[in-house]
């Protein structure tokens, strides 16, 4: 369920890009922290770290590769709204591990940081699970 999560909420942070003016995001490699919070989870669960590489095509249209993308039909984000440099939206996913929530990241050109909340149904109870990520950009792609 992490490794979805993270892929999910990795992919989110780009996604909103294409509903609007492109935020304060420099292209290149980036380093992305996600720490998820979840009542009933183990305390201190050490943050996931992946690194990805961000082009200028990204920016321009990351849907093709982010939840709700032509090419991801189980996803779909709504409301996104771009002010400053802070995206916000809402999101809900449907078939297996369906979930809703909303999220919010703020973009500083070289960093951000961001959460997204999200509520599940798992044996008629609501789990709901708090994710916190950031973001740097650490130079080049393939020059990490």
């Amino acid at each position: 369920m992490r490794a979805i999560t993270a892929s999910m909420l990795t992919a989110m942070v780009l996604s909103g890009v294409a509903y609007a003016a492109a935020p304060n995001m420099k292209e290149g490699m980036w380093e992305i922290t996600m720490k998820m919070e979840m009542p009933g989870m183990p305390a201190g669960m050490k943050p996931q770290v992946v690194q990805q590489c961000i082009t200028k095509k990204d920016l321009e249209d990351p849907r093709k590769t982010a939840p709700g993308g032509p090419g991801d039909s189980s996803c779909q984000m709504t409301d996104y709204k771009m002010q400053g440099n802070t995206a916000t939206w809402n999101m809900a996913c449907k078939g297996e591990g369906a979930m809703t929530g909303s999220g919010s990241i703020t973009y500083s050109g070289t960093s951000y940081t961001g959460a997204n909340r999200m509520t599940m149904a798992q044996g008629g109870d609501a789990q709901t699970m708090t994710m916190h990520y950031s973001g740097r950009h650490l130079g080049a792609c393939g020059k990490p």
